[in-house]
């Protein structure tokens, strides 16, 4: 998927001036050719032809459907949300009623965004004013570290410090794992195995390539 900070590449002229080839959709959506072709086999790209050699060929329209796809799925929708944002129009059954289904989706979308905004916005401002902070840290050489930083004017006043220059860089000792208990059989039965919550189920999503994949590892030349 595509690679956040990288601008979107010119679009090429294709060889017969319309359509364009896989490498070319992934180098001007900073895609790579493994995440093109995993949207086109989940439906949501879809070639116009292919040619005498078997290559995909994709209308430019298409171009502007994979960025915007790239784009909701750095916001963190799931493929099935995407999806059905792909297909409002033609669930519904009069324009009027498609256009409906259409603001309705999507303002649960806006505001889902807007919240998420806020977060990044607070996590954003919190790193980058310990990021500021800890400059005065670069040439700590104090042998007694980590307990001279109970005394460090750096982190005299804790209340006024950003939330993670509190958690990151406090005076305690280290962090001592609490051992975990044996299982002597005084328990009343097997252990529970936990995971943690997602937030969303994607069970079908397991083959998806990750948004940070290695280019290197996918290539960029062939269809």
């Amino acid at each position: 998927m595509q690679h956040p900070g990288k601008h979107h590449l010119p679009v090429p002229a294709a060889d017969d001036g319309s359509l364009l080839t896989t490498g070319e959709m992934a180098r001007c959506s900073n895609n790579t050719l493994r995440t093109v072709r995993f949207y086109e086999e989940e439906g949501i790209l879809r070639p116009a032809r292919r040619t005498d050699g078997g290559h995909r060929l994709f209308l430019r329209s298409e171009l502007d459907r994979l960025m915007l796809v790239t784009d909701m799925r750095l916001a963190g929708l799931s493929l099935d949300e995407i999806k059905n944002i792909l297909e409002v129009k033609q669930s519904g059954l009069s324009g009027s009623e498609a256009a409906r289904q259409a603001t309705q989706v999507l303002s649960g979308r806006i505001e889902e965004l807007r919240d998420k905004l806020l977060v990044l916005t607070r996590l954003r401002e919190d790193l980058a004013a310990t990021t500021d902070i800890m400059t005065a840290c670069v040439d700590c050489h104090d042998s007694r570290f980590p307990s001279s930083c109970e005394t460090c004017a750096v982190m005299a006043s804790p209340a006024t410090l950003p939330r993670s220059m509190r958690v990151l860089w406090a005076a305690a000792s280290p962090t001592t794992a609490v051992p975990a208990r044996p299982n002597n059989g005084s328990d009343h039965g097997p252990r529970e195995h936990r995971s943690e919550p997602n937030q969303r189920s994607e069970a079908n999503q397991s083959s998806e390539p990750t948004a940070w994949h290695d280019r290197s590892k996918s290539g960029r030349t062939g269809d």
